[in-house]
């Protein structure tokens, strides 16, 4: 690891701890040759994932776009920019876990909207919202009621 002051690339790691729930390590360093200290976290990211996409064509996965796609759903709401890391990163989770590649984006939006169902419920409702297919208001009637059960 470089260090951000002297740009020397010898440190030293001297505290580890986890993070996020386990998803993340964050390790505290101090440079050998300046002494300057710093913190640096390690976490997984998706790198040779594609995504296929409901006219069939076929890109490479995309964190950033899963992250504004989840913003979307607290529009004009006051929310927690850990939260949604907190969810962006359960979705990614999610994904690894189904071992497809490349994942259709269909899949992708069932997996945002099951975390985003646990974590907040109006979310879930407005991402719905935007990447659902409602065909009538019976259709959005129909999803309040789950809410119901």
């Amino acid at each position: 690891m470089i260090c951000p002051k002297c740009q020397h690339k010898d440190t030293k790691v001297y505290d580890s701890r986890s993070t996020h729930g386990d998803r993340a390590v964050r390790r505290r360093r101090q440079c050998v040759k300046c002494k300057h200290r710093f913190s640096t976290l390690e976490e997984v990211k998706i790198l040779d994932l594609n995504v296929e996409k409901r006219n069939g064509q076929v890109v490479p996965f995309s964190e950033g776009k899963l992250k504004k796609g989840v913003q979307k759903a607290f529009n004009k709401r006051t929310i927690d920019a850990d939260k949604i890391d907190k969810i962006v990163q359960l979705v990614i989770e999610d994904i690894l876990a189904t071992g497809r590649n490349p994942i259709k984006s269909k899949r992708i939006g069932k997996l945002v909207l099951r975390n985003l169902k646990k974590h907040d419920e109006a979310a879930y409702i407005c991402y719905w919202a935007m990447y659902g297919n409602f065909d009538t208001a019976e259709d959005f009637n129909n999803l309040l009621q789950d809410f119901e059960k």
